[in-house]
């Protein structure tokens, strides 16, 4: 062998050799849409997004970040994302906002997105698969976060323009088909809706933000934590869920022996402050009962307007976005208008009361609903949900400020 050729030789291998001592590339994508066009505005969505990117960031990834895009601004930003995963050894995706199901394939709705009709959904929605589709040809490790399960009007508005022959929209997102060494994480179970939460971030997001940077932890350790702190903090009404085919552990920050013991969410109040919590409300437990079945299962349905002011005040937060009294007046109007005669009852020995403070309580309880349709080819559509309300006591009595369910069969 020539001299040229053994230098040649040389030179490679310490390119091998380098190549090998650096650690692979990791590539993140982060989305959150909130300012929607035709959905109202979700409050957290940007604020999770920010936080999430600047997380990534203090861990070694190289971020491509977007908030409030449209369809071709979320294109463009994917396939910046696309370039580049090229030659990197992870890739991940971050979304907040709107998302659907329809037909088994979920759909990222950008703020632009008109949905009115199903066979809009190919021109003004997008395809997440088709994001996991591009990591998963490019890297070893692909890993998907999903906080894109709020209850939001398209899935509504799809519905009920379906035909027989056309798809239909579920809330909240479902199960990927298959995988190839990738994992994803769901804010919620599927077919359920997640929460947007009343402080800064969603309470998947700030779970995440607590614990993705802890040394050592693997990515499944991580996600028992993080649904811990939902869980809690949402006292069991939005539970996250991951799926995956990763075939090697995966930590996002490496550490040596096993990880420290993860913090809880939030440490327990002490004890006298507990009862003294206990005490603000008190026999109030009798009055938020009355509330319930006086105003908020029977709402007077003829003086919509007055019914919503009383009950939810000039404004409320619904299924994480914030609503004025207009917007709750002609969304209740609309629902109720489909019937020819329905009922609301309060699941005897079911409410649950944690207050906050002297004005502030949680009202959790479980409601029988049975609602009669005037279009006589329609279904009946009977039930329970569990709700959870949070209300503030005013001078009139109590108001809702925040308002979620979801069916329990």
């Amino acid at each position: 062998m020539g001299r040229l050729a053994i230098l040649a030789w040389a030179f490679l291998g310490l390119l091998l050799l380098s190549a090998d001592a650096e650690p692979a590339r990791r590539v993140a994508l982060v989305i959150g849409n909130g300012t929607y066009a035709e959905a109202g505005t979700l409050a957290n969505p940007v604020n999770d997004a920010l936080d999430i990117a600047d997380k990534l960031r203090s861990i070694g990834f190289e971020v491509i970040e977007g908030n409030d895009l449209g369809k071709r601004e979320l294109e463009r930003s994917i396939g910046e994302f696309s370039d580049a995963l090229q030659g990197a050894g992870v890739g991940l995706f971050y979304y907040a906002g709107h998302g659907l199901q329809v037909d088994g394939r979920n759909y990222i709705v950008p703020v632009d997105a008109r949905l009115d009709m199903p066979v809009k959904l190919q021109l003004e929605a997008v395809p997440i698969d088709e994001v996991l589709d591009i990591m998963e040809q490019q890297t070893k490790v692909s890993l998907v976060f999903l906080d894109a399960c709020r209850n939001n009007p398209f899935a509504r508005s799809l519905s009920r323009t379906a035909t027989t022959r056309s798809a239909t929209a579920l809330a909240g997102l479902a199960q990927f088909d298959s995988t190839r060494g990738s994992f994803i994480a769901f804010s919620t179970a599927p077919g359920a809706v997640a929460m947007d939460g009343t402080g800064r971030n969603s309470p998947f997001a700030a779970a995440l933000l607590r614990h993705i940077a802890e040394p050592g932890q693997s990515i499944n350790d991580m996600m028992i934590a993080v649904r811990r702190d939902v869980v809690s903090q949402t006292r069991e009404g939005q539970r996250p869920w991951e799926q995956g085919s990763l075939l090697e552990r995966f930590e996002f920050v490496p550490g040596e022996g096993p990880a420290p013991k993860p913090k809880p969410a939030a440490e327990p109040a002490p004890a006298p402050q507990v009862a003294a919590l206990e005490r603000s409300v008190g026999d109030d437990k009798a009055s938020i009962e009355q509330f319930l079945r006086r105003d908020y299962l029977t709402p007077d349905t003829k003086k919509m307007a007055e019914t919503v002011k009383r009950i939810y005040g000039a404004s409320a937060t619904i299924f994480g976005t914030r609503y004025d009294a207009d917007a709750i007046v002609k969304v209740k109007t609309d629902w109720f208008a489909q019937w020819s005669s329905w009922s609301l009852g309060l699941e005897p020995g079911s409410l649950e009361i944690t207050p906050h403070g002297e004005d502030r309580a949680d009202a959790a309880f479980a409601m029988r609903y049975d609602y009669v349709p005037k279009d006589k080819s329609a279904a009946r559509l009977t039930g329970k949900a569990r709700v959870t309300l949070g209300l503030v006591k005013a001078v009139e009595g109590w108001r809702i400020e925040s308002e979620t369910s979801q069916a329990t069969q």
